[in-house]
């Protein structure tokens, strides 16, 4: 019986590694509201911009039957992630909120998911992203690589390598390289050679080109009092049109006017959108979203792909986001676990003035982590921070069968029972006891397990794990804690005997040499 237990046991721990369940920091919940990103083409003005915007924002307020309340951001973010963006033209949020409780008839990741598709079918040269605006902000992404490297060219071959093996991830969505982004720039390169020859001061040159393509604000128009700055520049016309950025004119120390193009090559390139440096070296940063599935499931995945096709050693990975925060806090609630069965088993032996029987007791903590985990993977539920919580609470819930069994069964030994004796009657009179408390928390646990109202997603996996917990450690306590304290027991004895019989014999060789 003992060994079936043992198997049963360590059958529940590896079904962690079949995937069923997965690891997250939070569960995001079903909030019934949801984000649509929208990204246009970078030659998009603000006009274009907002009218599109207001076209698929009066088409998700069409379905009057589902939407609530429909929020449009145009020009960019205002808060969250991509608040460094703000002001881009070519952007756009748009936050929706469902009717009261219709997530419930329409799953929010489903119903965004429907809406995303709408817009990419209407406007396909629109780049849409769908977040779904859980419990916790939802516009940061779970996942979060930091790359850095020396050689920015080495950087992002590799960023995109990795890049390509997420999308190939089942639940990562919309990965994206913070750098990768191109944007069109005008590159002027001066010959000073030739600048020296014409008599040009590069001081004069780098102010003129300020202020024609980027302007002057220095002068102030002034209106009862109130001054309002004044931006002198070239025509928009002017400045995108290479030709006439070449055709600029300069003047010379003896008066001369020459053009920018007799002293400088002109050109338009793409360059990166965003530069980014970390510790003095170049650094990009890899996101992804998550869909259906939890973060460390995806994190998992790209770890064991980066074991299989490492990165280049020339550059270094560092994990931020959700990852970072769940391996930080698992870790925080691994060590008070730890911390919490020493607690308990010392202040047992100071109960009990005996080392041995507070062993037995931890035994039922033991055995309460087979009906967890089994829980947890009946209900599909994922391993978080309050999953976790729920694992310490059991530290204290579960101990108290054992310690019923264990009290009672030293008291009837001390009135002179056998030990076996003292098993079947400890195990017979507190049968009760233990079914009514651990049924009693059961029941009370079960609205909270099956609770589907807003931000129950959080304490679903907790009250699971309770309710599996204490139901195995009510079944296999009254059979694990007798046959651990009968073996502890014949063992402790068997040490008393042999210890007697050492102290006999050096007492006999004692009186023997006398």
């Amino acid at each position: 019986m003992g060994l079936g237990i043992v198997v049963i046991f360590f059958a529940s721990m590896a079904t962690m590694g079949l995937g069923i369940v997965g690891q997250e920091f939070v569960a995001q919940g079903d909030q019934g509201k949801f984000m649509i990103k929208l990204k246009y083409d970078k030659s998009t003005t603000f006009e274009e911009n907002n009218a599109t915007t207001l076209e698929i924002e009066q088409m998700i307020l069409a379905q009057k039957d589902v939407i609530d309340i429909v929020f449009a951001n145009v020009g960019g973010p205002s808060s969250g992630m991509g608040a460094a963006s703000f002001g881009q033209e070519n952007r756009s949020e748009i936050t929706v909120k469902m009717k009261k409780d219709m997530q419930k008839k329409y799953p929010t990741l489903n119903y965004m998911s429907e809406i995303r598709k709408k817009i990419q079918d209407k406007y396909p040269g629109v780049e849409v992203k769908a977040l779904n605006m859980g419990m916790v902000d939802s516009e940061e992404a779970p996942i979060e690589i930091f790359l850095s490297s020396d050689d920015s060219d080495l950087l992002m071959k590799e960023a995109k390598r990795l890049k390509k093996h997420i999308l190939t991830i089942p639940g990562a969505k919309d990965p994206s390289i913070s750098t990768d982004e191109f944007s069109p720039e005008v590159r002027i390169d001066l010959d000073r050679e030739k600048m020296g020859q014409l008599g040009l001061p590069i001081a004069s040159v780098g102010m003129q080109l300020q202020n024609g393509l980027t302007g002057n604000d220095d002068a102030r128009f002034d209106v009862k009092g109130e001054e309002y700055d004044i931006r002198i520049m070239l025509d928009k016309y002017d400045r995108s049109n290479v030709d006439n950025i070449k055709d600029m004119t300069f003047v010379t120390n003896d008066g001369k006017q020459v053009r920018l193009s007799e002293f400088a090559d002109v050109s338009i390139e793409n360059g990166y959108g965003q530069l980014e440096r970390k510790n003095r070296i170049s650094n990009t940063t890899l996101r992804s979203y998550v869909l259906g599935t939890a973060s460390g499931t995806v994190a998992d995945s790209i770890t064991a792909y980066l074991k299989k096709e490492p990165l280049d050693k020339n550059v270094r990975m560092l994990w931020g986001g959700e990852v970072k925060r769940q391996k930080e806090s698992m870790g925080a609630l691994g060590m008070a676990m730890g911390i919490g069965l020493i607690l308990v088993y010392l202040i047992m032996v100071a109960l009990y003035d005996n080392f041995v029987y507070p062993f037995v007791v931890l035994f039922s903590i033991f055995v309460s982590l087979i009906g967890a985990i089994l829980a947890l993977n009946l209900t599909q539920s994922n391993m978080g921070i309050f999953t976790m919580l729920g694992m310490l609470m059991l530290l204290g819930l579960v101990a108290k069968n054992a310690i019923l069994i264990v009290d009672f069964t030293n008291h009837l030994k001390t009135e002179g029972r056998s030990t076996y004796s003292a098993l079947l009657e400890a195990v017979r009179e507190r049968m009760r006891p233990i079914l009514m408390t651990t049924i009693a928390m059961v029941i009370g646990m079960i609205p909270i397990a099956t609770a589907t109202g807003s931000g129950a997603e959080w304490k679903n996996g907790l009250a699971w794990i309770l309710i599996g917990g204490l139901t195995s450690s009510m079944f296999l306590t009254i059979i694990v804690v007798p046959i651990m304290y009968y073996v502890v027991d014949r063992l402790q004895v068997k040490l008393t005997r042999k210890k007697i019989n050492l102290e006999g014999e050096d007492d006999a060789t004692v009186h023997g040499v006398i």
